[in-house]
């Protein structure tokens, strides 16, 4: 998604977030004004992210008084310690934009002893007439760069400077993953580009790490919003990490009632961490309860656990089972979802002529128009209700709903805060705007949620939970979905929404000869990241990527769907039936049987149902023979449904590498066997024994 530079993409934003406690308050009165004993609770979960707990690192010569110690120079005509302009002290880094260079000019710092986790880099930076080329981008920037052990090479950077400004202060987060390669990782100062002229000069670097809390918790059930039905399972199931050692001590759970009396208290074995924490609520009352974690004098922020009777349950639009299967209204649902772009209309028909009835060829139960952010709400509901004439959800799109980042005098927002005069500035506005939307589509039949991220770096989480809050708040019942390309960051983005997933795109830049099998690893990474316990909906490739790669196959969608399925996706969608995907292809004849093999594995998808919505059942298998094979078994309709895939680590082995037979034996002794090639995925079922 990123990759190709979807329309509804915003970028990071600072400040601190201001609850709108007054608008939040009247929206929970309504939502809870339904008869007593019918209508949910306020929604639950963490109450606040961790405070940041920051330690500096140290640079060297980080004002650069020290001449050239600690800085290694690749090109000593661009860049230069200088006497003059400093911010302060007596010296300052010069950069010199329009100096010639037979390679890209940079000077940098490495990091030799740096640890993984979060660093923030900070300088001073001012430019003048730094001019970019007449086409394409140009100037100076800053990166926090390093090497994966695969050998691949990550950064994160700053935004390319140009232009003219006084000092000012830059700030840069980065992520250092565990698995970096020792001493690949440095701080960065390089010309981007090639910019034409002008100046600029830097100065007062400084490096800090963000330590983790002392302890963590993530609440991994109840798995959405914090919300136990009492006619589900009692067991509430916390993991926890101790990332100090406190003599004496060990992380400590205790729960009170609304009250504030206490109902339980846990002391965690702290050799056994970390892990999952279990609390047994069969004798608490239906109510609210406060989950309060502590190591030592550190006290991580509550997390809120609302239980609530099976008829308040009944009352909830959207909810997930133990098993993370979406219960749409009260219907085990496996989402088959499309992206999709399109001008808004306010009559139904006009999309229905426009690409519903076209869609509607696919089984698809959900769909994402990530172009109609703006659009006044008279046509949002006229797409509802054409989309329901299809048996089809809507997820709308929300994830620039942000000051700064909201277009300017859109319909949507002059119909809904006419106040902010046509422009999102303060985040009470975008507070404000976002709950009266929320409050206007929330009662629509088949809107289903909140599409909240895409492929956002993890330094914005703060800004994404507080919108979290928000929607919790405005909109307890309906799911909110985040989609990041970033496996190594999806813990940060845990308890910032309902449902989390991944957009792997194994064919685009196909020169890196990826495998299909980066499907299956980042579904894998998606479950881990919140151990398990929140739904992972996978995006997987339905466009051609860059000129020089190809669309996928029918046969690589099907493989690409069932290993994103074997490793525990709870749905899938389709990236995309619209603009840089799908409608942009121009032959026909090429456009339709790209589609028509979207359809074949969808209906495949469709027949399988039962077995997607069925929960895990690896008891049924006693061995599989060949241990490199992947596999996930479930039991549904009197069958065994088994899915698995072969891995591979490059793309050509899918062509080169023989097929291999794998035997499965059942818990009954029967056996089937099945060839698989590397990277291919398959499924298969058996009938049950009596």
């Amino acid at each position: 998604m990123a990759s190709i530079q979807r329309a509804s993409h915003d970028r990071a934003s600072s400040g601190k977030w201001i609850l709108v406690g007054l608008i939040l308050s009247v929206l929970s009165n309504c939502v809870n004004s339904l008869p007593a004993g019918e209508a949910p609770p306020r929604a639950g979960g963490l109450q606040a992210l961790p405070k940041q707990r920051i330690e500096p690192w140290p640079l060297a010569n980080a004002g650069f008084e020290e001449e050239k110690t600690g800085w290694k120079f690749g090109s000593s005509e661009t860049f230069a310690i200088v006497q003059s302009n400093a911010r302060s002290g007596s010296a300052c880094l010069r950069f010199d934009a329009g100096a010639p260079s037979r390679y890209t000019p940079s000077v940098r710092q490495p990091l030799p002893d740096i640890q993984p986790g979060v660093y923030k880099l900070r300088f001073w930076l001012r430019t003048q007439n730094v001019v970019p080329p007449e086409r394409g981008n140009g100037g100076l920037r800053v990166s926090f760069e390093y090497a994966l052990d695969t050998g691949q090479l990550a950064r994160a950077a700053t935004k390319i400077y140009t232009g003219t400004t006084d000092w000012q202060l830059v700030e840069l987060s980065a992520f250092l993953p565990k698995d970096f390669k020792r001493n690949s990782v440095s701080v960065n100062v390089h010309r981007y580009g090639a910019p034409r002229s002008g100046e600029a000069w830097l100065d007062d670097f400084v490096l800090e790490q963000v330590r983790p809390p002392a302890v963590e918790a993530f609440l991994c059930y109840p798995n959405y919003r914090g919300f136990l039905a009492e006619d589900g399972p009692q067991r509430v199931r916390i993991w926890v990490k101790a990332n100090e050692t406190v003599p004496n001590e060990s992380p400590e759970i205790v729960v009170a009632d609304a009250a504030g009396e206490e109902v339980a208290r846990v002391a965690t074995d702290i050799r056994r961490l970390p892990g999952i924490v279990e609390l047994d609520a069969d004798n608490w009352a239906l109510g609210e309860y406060k989950v309060q974690f502590s190591l030592g004098a550190y006290r991580h922020p509550p997390c809120v656990i609302q239980k609530i009777s099976a008829d308040q349950r009944r009352q909830l639009a959207v909810w997930f089972d133990t098993n993370n299967v979406l219960q749409l209204r009260e219907e085990p649902t496996f989402p088959i979802g499309l992206y999709v772009t399109s001008d808004y209309s306010e009559t139904p028909e006009s999309y229905i002529n426009g690409h519903l009835q076209k869609m509607s060829e696919a089984p698809i139960n959900f769909l994402i128009n990530y172009w109609q952010g703006a659009a006044p709400t008279a046509a949002c509901r006229a797409y509802l209700e054409a989309q329901r004439r299809f048996g089809i959800n809507y997820l709308v799109t929300v994830n620039n709903f942000y000051p700064g980042h909201y277009g300017k005098g859109t319909p949507l927002l002059n119909e809904l805060l006419p106040e902010a005069n046509g422009e999102l500035t303060t985040q009470e506005q975008a507070d404000r705007f976002t709950a009266k939307y929320a409050e206007a589509l929330r009662t629509e039949p088949n809107f289903a949620g909140w599409y909240v991220m895409d492929e956002r770096p993890f330094d914005q989480v703060p800004r994404h939970f507080h919108q979290y809050q928000v929607l919790r708040e405005a909109d307890p019942d309906h799911v909110t979905l985040a989609v990041s390309n970033k496996s190594r960051e999806l813990a940060s983005w845990r308890d910032t929404v309902d449902v989390l997933g991944m957009d792997p795109y194994p064919l685009i830049n196909m020169k890196q000869g990826r495998p299909l099998t980066l499907v299956a690893d980042e579904t894998r990474a998606s479950v881990a990241a919140t151990h398990g316990g929140r739904p992972v909906w996978m995006v997987l490739q339905f466009f051609q990527g860059w000129s020089v790669d190809r669309w996928p196959t029918e046969e690589e969608l099907r493989i690409m769907s069932l290993m994103a399925v074997t490793e525990g996706a709870r749905g899938l969608f389709y990236w995309s039936f619209g603009a840089r995907a799908l409608a942009w292809v121009k032959d026909p004849d090429e456009k339709e049987k790209h589609w028509q093999g979207l359809v074949n594995v969808t209906k495949e998808l469709k027949s399988l149902e039962p077995a997607l919505l069925a929960p895990d059942a690896p008891e049924v298998v006693k061995n599989v023979s060949n241990a490199h094979v992947r596999w996930r078994a479930r039991e549904a309709d009197g069958k065994c449904y088994v899915f698995a895939y072969l891995p591979a680590k490059k793309f050509s082995e899918r062509a080169e590498a023989p097929a291999v037979d794998v035997v499965f034996t059942f818990k009954d002794g029967r056996q089937v066997t099945k060839s698989f090639r590397p990277d291919t995925a398959d499924w298969f079922e058996v009938g049950q024994q009596e």
